[in-house]
Parts: structure tokens; sequence; C-alpha cells
């Protein structure tokens, strides 16, 4: 009986240890989900479901004239976002400002609001619709352009890295052991912390750099100044 015992709760752990290496290969996108950083998800849809000033829609048919609507209307937003990501993060990362970190990734309430209807877009997540909205504009109607697939690829890319970021910040987040079977959390260690925002700053990175080469392309094309990589 003993014996039979033994080898069912050895099975038992097998399979908790099993489950526990799925739930860490998840873990980001479970963390992300419990904050409202869910609004990747709309603001990726509005990319794809409104057309870019004037694109589709009867307006100017010179084609620099709509590219330069659409780079002064996202450029802003999206400069501000890169020079956030390669002057502050490092440090707010090095010094393990989790706090910093999570506002720079997360949606809340406009103080300024009073109805209380308006969000206000942390550095980094706020300039993912931009990121999308400008790259969807060096395409020209249904067709989708090569620079503008290679431009919002890299665009999903940089989400991969912002729910990394998001599970570094993450106050609880779900325990990967046998105890996670049963949904059980804790409170991630200084040393996950900073792995998960390591990992995210290097993806991050390189998304945005594979973005801005692409993009630094048009912009020289236009006459424009280039912007810098991260």
């Amino acid at each position: 009986f003993f014996c039979e015992m033994a080898r069912f709760l050895s099975l038992c752990c097998v399979f908790a240890s099993l489950v526990g290496v799925g739930a860490l290969a998840t873990q980001p996108r479970l963390s992300l989900s419990r904050r409202d950083i869910s609004k990747l998800t709309t603001l990726g849809a509005a990319a794809l479901a409104l057309p870019p000033p004037s694109f589709a829609s009867g307006g100017s048919t010179d084609l620099k004239t709509d590219r330069t609507v659409a780079m002064n209307k996202y450029l802003p937003r999206v400069k501000g976002g890169r020079d956030y990501w390669a002057n502050q993060l490092p440090g707010q990362i090095s010094g393990s400002d989790w706090t910093a970190i999570g506002v720079a990734v997360s949606v809340r309430p406009d103080p300024k609001d009073r109805r209380g209807q308006m969000k206000k877009y942390g550095p980094i997540l706020g300039m993912v619709g931009p990121l999308e909205l400008w790259a969807s504009s060096f395409s020209r109607g249904a067709q989708r352009s090569p620079d503008t697939a290679d431009m919002l690829a890299a665009v999903e890319e940089f989400k991969l890295a912002i729910e990394l970021l998001d599970l570094a910040t993450a106050e609880k987040v779900k325990d990967g052991g046998l105890f996670g079977f049963f949904g059980a959390t804790k409170e991630p260690s200084a040393s996950e912390r900073e792995k998960n925002a390591k990992l995210a700053l290097a993806k991050g990175s390189k998304a945005l750099n594979d973005y801005l080469k692409v993009a630094n392309g048009q912009l020289k094309a236009m006459g424009e100044p280039l912007l810098p990589l991260v």
C-alpha cells in the first residue's frame, strides 16, 4: 500500500512540475491581463480599423502631403516614448524603481478629468498606438506596403517587451510551483523582477531599432531629420 501511495505522490509531483513550467511560459500574458494593459489590444485594433489621416477617405492625392500629416501627428509620441525608453528606463531598471516603470507601462485615470472618463497612458504604453498608426501611413488604400508590414511586426515584438516589463512590476504573479496549479500567487523576487526587466529592455530595444531603421528610410526620402536608434 505504501509503495503504491509513494508512486502516486511521485506522479503528482511530476505532473505539477510540468504544469508549473507551462505557467511560467505564459506568465507575461497572464500578468498583462491582470492589469489594465489590455488597452494594447484596443490600440492595435485601432491601427488596423482606422485609416491614417486622409488615406482611403477621399483626402489628399499627394502621397508626400499625406505622409507629412501622419508624421506630424504621430512622430512626437513616438519620439517621446523612444527617448524615455533609451534615456530613463535603463536607470530605472538598475535602480529597481519598479513603481516608475509600472506607471510607464500602464493606463490610469487622468487626474485632470473631473468626470473620470479620460485616461492617461504611461510614456511607454502610450507610444504603441502612434507606432502602429504611423506605420500604417506608409501604405495606401487596402494594400499593405512592405515597410508597413515590417514596422508592424516590430511593434508586435515591442508589445512582448512591454508584457515583460509589466511582469517585472507586478505585485503578484502566478506561482510556477506545485501550488500554482491551484491558482496560488506569489510576490516576484528581486532577481525575477530584474531578469524580466533586463530581458524586456533588450527585446524592446531591438524591436524599436528594427522599427526606426525602416522609419528612417522613409524620413530620409522625405528630406526629414532621422531618428536616433536606441
